[in-house]
């Protein structure tokens, strides 16, 4: 995963799904979903941050999951219930 800027690509983009101190690798996201590298049943409504983490530099937001989780069912779907 990399983002494009104006004069080139980030060398290292990481994310996460963090929740009750675990974290779930995140291979791809947008706006309003994520592919978790290894899913997980998670159930309906739970809360935790979706952490990106570009070139060392973090940013996060705390995310629902109205639907969960499901360990064979992707993407999984989110929406932002605050920034932090």
């Amino acid at each position: 995963m990399g983002l494009h800027h104006e004069n080139g690509y980030s060398a290292s983009v990481e994310g996460f799904f963090v929740f009750n101190g675990e974290r779930i690798r995140v291979a791809k996201s947008s706006h309003s979903y994520f592919y978790a590298v290894e899913p997980r049943d998670l159930p309906a409504g739970v809360e935790g941050d979706l952490l990106v983490i570009v070139d060392g530099n973090s940013s996060s937001r705390r995310v629902r999951l109205p639907l969960g989780m499901q360990a064979n069912q992707l993407p999984t779907q989110y929406e932002v219930a605050a920034r932090i």
